[in-house]
């Protein structure tokens, strides 16, 4: 979708007029101010077009970027749980005081074999 000189609402700048895209950033020109947005996130929650609504073009590209968000944060976890497996601690993944019990538990009990 071509965005340059689309009228749209912002809900604390009000009317304005984009200007300029590039990439996924688009340029919006208010009546007193320039702000830059990232596409399509700024629609889902901040810009709508001129007439209030968001075109179905817009809401599909919210839609594929939700899922690669999601895609993202279900990798990352599963990252996570492998590196967890293997005993690697990960910066600011808090764990689970259960979790740390019964990995306290499978640790110990790997010790035993090792004596054995």
């Amino acid at each position: 979708m071509i965005f340059e000189n689309i009228e749209v609402n912002h809900i604390k700048f009000g009317p304005g007029i984009v200007v300029a895209t590039q990439g996924k950033y688009m340029t919006i020109q208010f009546s007193n101010t320039k702000k830059t947005f990232v596409y399509p996130d700024a629609f889902e929650n901040f810009l709508t077009l001129a007439d209030g609504s968001v075109s179905d073009e817009i809401k599909c590209d919210i839609e594929k970027a939700n899922k690669v968000k999601q895609q993202i944060l279900h990798d990352k976890e599963e990252e996570n749980k492998r590196a967890m497996t293997r005993g690697i601690v990960i910066p600011g993944k808090q764990i689970n005081p259960n979790e740390q019990e019964d990995e306290e538990s499978v640790f110990k009990s790997s010790e035993k074999d090792e004596e054995i």
